[in-house]
């Protein structure tokens, strides 16, 4: 199960890199994978590792529109229950 979790995560993180998003000094903006080990669950994290990741997934939705292209389906808090 874990393998299968990590290389899910590679294909998201491979379709968010693919979506060519550049930091201002014109670098790819990084996108990595992200296990840990000793938990009871398999995971991973797809993360943009630059400040300007925040505002790239706001502007852009990168990491979303590369995990709903891959079959996942993403949803945000319910705003009625946020505090």
């Amino acid at each position: 199960m874990a393998a299968a979790v990590h290389a899910a995560a590679e294909r998201i993180a491979a379709t968010a890199s693919a979506q060519g998003h550049r930091v201002t000094s014109g670098a790819p903006l990084p996108v990595k994978v992200i296990t840990e080990a000793g938990t009871d669950r398999p995971s991973a994290t797809v993360a943009v590792t630059h400040p300007a990741g925040v505002g790239m997934e706001a502007r852009h939705g990168l990491l979303k529109r590369a995990a709903e292209a891959n079959g996942f389906e993403v949803t945000g808090l319910d705003p009625g229950t946020s505090r």
